[in-house]
């Protein structure tokens, strides 16, 4: 049913550059990670539990000035 679906939609070319487009960008993605230092893999794998503070915190004190 689904094989069938797909092919009355007749988008012919587009799917094809569409998933060819999607596999390039996914192995560039795969070779990129795979050449990053540990370092860099750690720091990024840690990104979202970083405790950073807001980058405008101070900026309600200040403006009280």
């Amino acid at each position: 049913m689904w094989k069938e679906t797909i092919q009355s939609m007749e988008t012919g070319a587009a799917a094809y550059i569409g998933l060819f487009a999607f596999l390039f960008a996914f192995i560039l993605i795969v070779i990129r990670v795979a050449l990053m230092k540990r370092k860099d893999r750690t720091s990024a794998k840690n990104m979202p539990l970083d405790d950073q503070p807001e980058f405008y915190a101070d900026r309600s004190a200040s403006s009280a000035e």
